[in-house]
């Protein structure tokens, strides 16, 4: 009678800690690439962002220029700050407060429940009614050198920052043309803070 014998074959804790070895190479290499998708997602959201709070603002200035009262862009009116600024679209049903709270916000700063919305990811230019339409009025807080800002209250870094012009367009931008003014568009006043 013959007798059976089962071989059992299993890893070596060798082949095992090669495997393991070659998994952790592929992963670190696909960091990088993930994380950059990541954060061009999120830049393009904040682009969006910028695009619903001035297709909100355009609407209140025409609005505001059909009727011949009330708020229109933010320059135009005398003493415009952020605070007005946030209340007059709120009052005239432009954005509910939760909106805006959703619109300013970005990751990595976190947003109070008051109104206007505190800390910013965006920062809004005083433009006019009579601005050009290449004039900038939007931007990501991590553009134009406000480093009074708290840091929570910048988003992104180095990695990038949005622009977003008061004609509608915009884009996501590299660190590099931060001074471009022939890319960027042209820069009216200094605009108006957001509170830290």
């Amino acid at each position: 009678m013959k007798k059976l014998t089962r071989s059992l074959k299993a890893f070596t804790l060798i082949e095992l800690l090669v495997v393991i070895s070659i998994i952790a190479i592929l992963a670190s290499l696909a960091l990088p690439a993930v994380t950059g998708a990541l954060t061009r997602g999120q830049l393009t959201q904040s682009l969006n962002n910028a695009r619903q709070l001035q297709l909100a603002t355009q609407t209140m200035a025409i609005d505001s220029f059909t009727a011949g009262d009330g708020p229109g862009w933010p320059g135009d009116s005398d003493g415009a700050d952020w605070g007005s600024f946030c209340t007059s679209l709120v009052d005239g049903r432009y954005l509910t407060a939760n909106d805006l709270k959703k619109i300013v916000s970005a990751p990595g700063v976190k947003v109070g429940n008051s109104l206007p919305p505190s800390p910013s990811a965006l920062q809004v230019y005083p433009v006019k009614e009579n601005s050009p339409g290449d004039s900038i009025f939007i931007s990501t807080q991590n553009w134009n050198g406000f480093s009074s800002l708290k840091p929570e209250a910048i988003p992104y870094g180095e990695k990038g920052f949005v622009i977003f012009r008061k004609g509608g367009d915009g884009n996501v931008f590299q660190a590099n043309q931060a001074t471009n003014t022939n890319v960027l568009g042209t820069l009216v006043g200094q605009g108006f803070a957001p509170a830290p």
